[in-house]
């Protein structure tokens, strides 16, 4: 990893990288909101940088880090980076990343927990919980009997296992989001294929 920390540098640069993975690109804009111990000491430990450099699709070993503001403007990604109070819910070192390109937006909160792990801990306003560790489908879908067997059906005849599933309900749009971790690589035709289905709204990959 590029230093000096594991939590407030390499943990905020995968958390970021996460997001630049389920945008599908290098965002155009990007509002980096700090919380708690990220907000305080956020210069020293280099986790701007960090977070900026994962947007741009730089991994926590990648050298170009320490010069990722260079790389935002070569690459034409505005920033900015905003202090803030995300509430007592969240761990001291989390962000909120609203990140937009063309007619995609995320907006993702997640926590750095020590030694370069993260916890995504939501994604649009659903709560979430995945560790980004492994392959990882997020989809948003019509809270409705039966498309959760569908989703499984087609992860099934790609002949990928399951390694964990969650799902999370907004009751007021009679919508969740649904997250699937499994033991291999997402390939564009599985995601495809989901996103087909009726009902389903948002696909998203985060392969790790």
């Amino acid at each position: 990893m590029v230093g000096p920390s594991s939590s407030h540098t390499a943990g905020a640069c995968r958390i970021a990288y996460v997001t630049y993975q389920l945008l599908g690109d290098i965002p155009t804009q990007a509002e980096i909101i700090l919380h708690g111990s990220f907000s305080e000491t956020y210069k020293g430990h280099g986790t701007d940088k960090a977070i900026v450099a994962g947007l741009l699709g730089f991994k926590p070993d990648d050298e170009r880090i320490r010069k990722a503001f260079f790389f935002a403007e070569e690459n034409g990604m505005k920033f900015r980076i905003i202090r803030s109070d995300l509430g007592g819910d969240f761990h001291p070192n989390s962000v909120l990343l609203r990140v937009k390109r063309v007619n995609k937006k995320i907006e993702l909160i997640g926590s750095s927990i020590g030694g370069g792990n993260i916890i995504i801990k939501e994604i649009n306003g659903y709560e979430a919980g995945f560790n980004a560790d492994l392959p990882t489908l997020i989809i948003v879908h019509k809270d409705l009997p039966g498309i959760i067997s569908k989703i499984t059906s087609v992860i099934a005849k790609h002949k990928i296992n399951i390694d964990s599933m969650k799902l999370t309900k907004n009751t007021r749009k009679r919508e969740a989001l649904t997250w699937i971790e499994v033991n291999s690589i997402i390939s564009d035709e599985l995601s495809s294929e989901i996103e087909q289905l009726e009902n389903v709204k948002l696909v998203r990959v985060l392969n790790v």
